[in-house]
Protein backbone atom coordinates (compact mmCIF):
# COMPACT_ATOMS: atom_id res chain seq x y z
CA UNK A 1 0.00 0.00 0.00
CA UNK A 2 0.95 3.48 -0.57
CA UNK A 3 1.81 5.92 1.97
CA UNK A 4 -0.68 9.56 1.79
CA UNK A 5 1.73 12.52 0.71
CA UNK A 6 0.69 14.94 3.28
CA UNK A 7 3.06 17.37 2.72
CA UNK A 8 1.87 20.89 2.18
CA UNK A 9 4.36 21.74 -0.68
CA UNK A 10 2.89 22.33 -3.67
CA UNK A 11 4.89 22.17 -6.70
CA UNK A 12 5.13 25.64 -8.34
CA UNK A 13 4.01 25.65 -12.11
CA UNK A 14 6.47 26.54 -14.63
CA UNK A 15 6.15 30.14 -15.29
CA UNK A 16 5.45 31.33 -18.59
CA UNK A 17 8.18 32.37 -20.71
CA UNK A 18 7.34 35.80 -22.21
CA UNK A 19 9.49 36.43 -25.70
CA UNK A 20 9.06 38.98 -27.36
CA UNK A 21 7.29 40.04 -30.55
CA UNK A 22 9.55 41.93 -32.49
CA UNK A 23 7.60 44.23 -34.77
CA UNK A 24 9.16 43.33 -38.46
CA UNK A 25 8.61 46.21 -41.18
CA UNK A 26 8.75 45.63 -44.96
CA UNK A 27 10.80 48.65 -46.38
CA UNK A 28 7.95 50.53 -48.72
CA UNK A 29 9.88 50.39 -52.12
CA UNK A 30 9.58 53.71 -53.86
CA UNK A 31 11.26 52.97 -56.84
CA UNK A 32 14.12 50.83 -57.85
CA UNK A 33 17.71 51.94 -57.82
CA UNK A 34 18.98 53.02 -61.14
CA UNK A 35 21.38 49.93 -61.69
CA UNK A 36 19.07 47.67 -61.54
CA UNK A 37 16.54 49.98 -63.86
CA UNK A 38 19.50 50.09 -66.44
CA UNK A 39 20.79 46.82 -66.01
CA UNK A 40 16.90 45.50 -67.11
CA UNK A 41 16.63 48.18 -69.89
CA UNK A 42 20.38 46.78 -71.32
CA UNK A 43 18.77 43.01 -70.82
CA UNK A 44 15.59 44.15 -73.10
CA UNK A 45 17.65 45.84 -75.76
CA UNK A 46 20.01 42.87 -75.96
CA UNK A 47 16.95 40.41 -76.45
CA UNK A 48 15.55 42.82 -79.11
CA UNK A 49 18.48 42.84 -80.81
CA UNK A 50 18.61 38.75 -80.49
CA UNK A 51 15.10 38.93 -81.71
CA UNK A 52 15.42 40.96 -84.50
CA UNK A 53 18.71 39.22 -85.77
CA UNK A 54 16.60 35.95 -85.39
CA UNK A 55 14.18 37.27 -87.29
CA UNK A 56 15.70 38.73 -90.36
CA UNK A 57 17.73 35.38 -90.52
CA UNK A 58 14.22 33.71 -91.06
CA UNK A 59 13.24 36.61 -93.18
CA UNK A 60 16.12 35.84 -95.41
CA UNK A 61 15.70 32.10 -95.63
CA UNK A 62 12.03 32.27 -95.87
CA UNK A 63 13.31 34.22 -99.26
CA UNK A 64 15.76 32.24 -100.18
CA UNK A 65 13.12 29.12 -100.37
CA UNK A 66 10.84 31.30 -101.97
CA UNK A 67 13.30 31.98 -104.64
CA UNK A 68 13.98 28.17 -104.68
CA UNK A 69 10.17 27.32 -105.12
CA UNK A 70 9.93 29.58 -107.53
CA UNK A 71 12.92 29.01 -109.97
CA UNK A 72 11.23 24.85 -109.36
CA UNK A 73 8.06 26.43 -110.32
CA UNK A 74 9.41 27.90 -113.70
CA UNK A 75 11.06 24.88 -114.59
CA UNK A 76 8.44 22.75 -114.11
CA UNK A 77 5.95 25.48 -116.38
CA UNK A 78 8.60 25.52 -118.53
CA UNK A 79 9.16 21.56 -118.88
CA UNK A 80 5.46 21.42 -118.60
CA UNK A 81 4.74 24.07 -121.66
CA UNK A 82 7.70 21.89 -124.08
CA UNK A 83 5.59 18.86 -123.56
CA UNK A 84 2.39 20.65 -124.54
CA UNK A 85 3.90 22.20 -127.45
CA UNK A 86 5.39 18.70 -128.46
CA UNK A 87 2.13 16.93 -127.99
CA UNK A 88 0.21 19.84 -129.99
CA UNK A 89 2.82 19.42 -132.91
CA UNK A 90 2.11 15.59 -133.03
CA UNK A 91 -1.72 16.55 -132.74
CA UNK A 92 -1.19 19.08 -135.91
CA UNK A 93 0.54 16.44 -137.79
CA UNK A 94 -0.77 15.79 -140.97
CA UNK A 95 -2.66 12.51 -141.81
CA UNK A 96 -1.39 9.52 -143.61
CA UNK A 97 -0.88 10.30 -147.19
CA UNK A 98 -1.59 7.30 -149.35
CA UNK A 99 0.25 6.71 -152.18
CA UNK A 100 -1.13 5.65 -154.63
CA UNK A 101 -0.90 3.50 -157.90
CA UNK A 102 -2.39 3.76 -161.37
CA UNK A 103 -1.69 0.34 -163.04
CA UNK A 104 -3.09 -0.34 -166.73
CA UNK A 105 -2.36 -3.00 -169.33
CA UNK A 106 1.29 -3.97 -167.61
CA UNK A 107 2.02 -0.07 -166.77
CA UNK A 108 1.89 1.98 -163.69
CA UNK A 109 2.27 5.52 -162.30
CA UNK A 110 2.56 6.66 -158.59
CA UNK A 111 -0.04 9.47 -158.53
CA UNK A 112 2.50 11.62 -156.81
CA UNK A 113 4.82 11.36 -160.03
CA UNK A 114 2.10 12.64 -161.84
CA UNK A 115 1.35 16.02 -159.66
CA UNK A 116 4.67 16.53 -159.98
CA UNK A 117 5.00 16.59 -163.63
CA UNK A 118 1.24 18.69 -163.53
CA UNK A 119 3.46 21.16 -161.42
CA UNK A 120 6.40 20.96 -163.38
CA UNK A 121 4.28 21.79 -166.88
CA UNK A 122 2.71 24.76 -165.03
CA UNK A 123 5.75 26.24 -164.12
CA UNK A 124 7.06 25.78 -167.47
CA UNK A 125 4.43 27.75 -169.00
CA UNK A 126 5.54 30.54 -167.06
CA UNK A 127 3.52 30.38 -164.24
CA UNK A 128 4.92 30.53 -160.34
CA UNK A 129 4.43 27.33 -158.18
CA UNK A 130 2.84 29.45 -155.18
CA UNK A 131 0.36 30.27 -157.48
CA UNK A 132 -0.95 26.89 -157.26
CA UNK A 133 -4.07 27.33 -154.68
CA UNK A 134 -5.96 24.09 -156.33
CA UNK A 135 -5.33 21.42 -158.00
CA UNK A 136 -7.53 18.78 -159.85
CA UNK A 137 -6.38 15.79 -161.83
CA UNK A 138 -8.29 13.58 -163.12
CA UNK A 139 -6.54 10.10 -165.21
CA UNK A 140 -7.19 8.46 -167.97
CA UNK A 141 -5.21 5.51 -168.13
CA UNK A 142 -7.10 4.47 -171.56
CA UNK A 143 -5.42 7.60 -173.25
CA UNK A 144 -2.50 6.91 -171.22
CA UNK A 145 -3.06 10.69 -170.31
CA UNK A 146 -3.85 12.98 -167.10
CA UNK A 147 -5.95 15.77 -167.39
CA UNK A 148 -5.38 19.06 -164.68
CA UNK A 149 -7.16 22.28 -163.57
CA UNK A 150 -5.78 24.36 -161.64
CA UNK A 151 -7.12 26.71 -159.80
CA UNK A 152 -10.44 26.56 -161.07
CA UNK A 153 -8.71 29.00 -164.50
CA UNK A 154 -5.80 26.50 -166.36
CA UNK A 155 -6.28 23.11 -167.42
CA UNK A 156 -3.45 20.86 -169.37
CA UNK A 157 -2.96 17.36 -169.93
CA UNK A 158 0.35 15.08 -169.28
CA UNK A 159 1.64 11.92 -170.45
CA UNK A 160 0.67 8.85 -167.51
CA UNK A 161 3.85 6.67 -168.86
Amino acid sequence: MRKKNNSKTTKQAVAPVETKKEEVKTPVVSEPKTDVKNEVEKAVEKTTEKVEKAVEKTTEKVAEKAAEVKADVKETVKKTTAKAAKAAKAAKKEPVKPEIIVQYQNSEVDTAAIEERVKAQFVAEGHKAGFIRKLNIYIKPEEYSAYYVINDKFSGRVDLF
